[in-house]
């Protein structure tokens, strides 16, 4: 059951996260951000496991590339441009930290 609210919880902030980051820029791709990281860091901090950020981090990353590549109807959530990419990027960096902080 961990394993699933794990993932549950990768995907829920990976689709939050997507719509959001278009929503009013920049506080849209910060609040993206801040609420990827914040989720991730409180799955670690809910079942003491590195792991289990490790998992829900994967489910979020398997969201995004299925949200950044294009659909049965040539849709696209996550585009190339500037802020595409400054959310690929920030995303990343802010699922590192959340792994690499320690869980106690």
């Amino acid at each position: 059951m961990k394993y699933f609210y794990a993932v549950l919880v990768g995907v829920i902030t990976a689709v939050a996260a997507t719509f959001l980051h278009l929503f009013l820029p920049p506080f849209g791709i910060a609040l993206a951000i801040i609420g990827t990281f914040t989720s991730i860091w409180s799955v670690g901090l809910t079942y003491q496991k590195r792991r289990f950020k490790i998992i829900a981090a994967l489910a979020w990353s398997a969201f995004f590339v299925r949200a950044s590549t294009f659909g049965a109807g040539r849709e696209i959530f996550v585009q190339g441009d500037n802020l595409g990419n400054a959310f690929f990027f920030l995303s990343f960096l802010a699922l590192t930290i959340a792994i690499a902080l320690p869980t106690n």
